[in-house]
């Protein structure tokens, strides 16, 4: 399997891991909402993550479930407004970098890719070989949700 991942989904990747997250963090997460989003869902989609990973039996790689979604998670950092990126059935953590270094292009990482919705991004699978258009919104829980390709989702807690 190609496991190349683009310079700036390296950069992230590497200050995600450098600055850490812990479980507190994610839940004082669901305090501070954009203005777009509904604070009660924030909150429930929040409080899902954070009784998920509190115990620190799940970690990268494993299942996790948000809201409705079934979800496997790819890593946990803070930066961007994103404190952890997960992905559906069909979808690769590697394209998951690839479509959040595309959402975030441009950005610094005090930035929220959350202003950047909606939009859609063009990513670069580096499983299939294939580039395929993402489309990507904030939903009301505050999670960034990225849908396209061949049935992929991508999610942005």
């Amino acid at each position: 399997m190609n496991t190349h991942i683009g310079t700036p989904a390296k950069i992230l990747f590497a200050g995600i891991i450098a600055a850490g997250l812990s479980t507190p963090a994610i839940a004082g997460a669901a305090e501070s909402t954009p203005r777009t989003s509904d604070p009660a869902a924030t909150k429930a989609l929040y409080g899902q993550i954070y009784d998920q990973l509190k115990d620190g039996d799940i970690t990268n790689g494993d299942a996790l479930t948000l809201g409705e979604r079934d979800a496997t998670l790819c890593m946990m950092g803070n930066g961007y407004g994103v404190h952890g990126l997960a992905v559906g059935p069909n979808t690769s953590c590697e394209f998951a970098g690839e479509v959040f270094a595309g959402l975030i292009q441009g950005s610094t990482p005090e930035d929220n890719a959350r202003d950047a919705t909606p939009t859609t991004v063009d990513a670069h699978s580096p499983v299939t070989s294939q580039d395929y258009d993402m489309d990507c919104v904030t939903g009301q829980d505050n999670l960034i949700t990225c849908s396209g390709g061949v049935g992929a989702a991508v999610y942005m807690f």
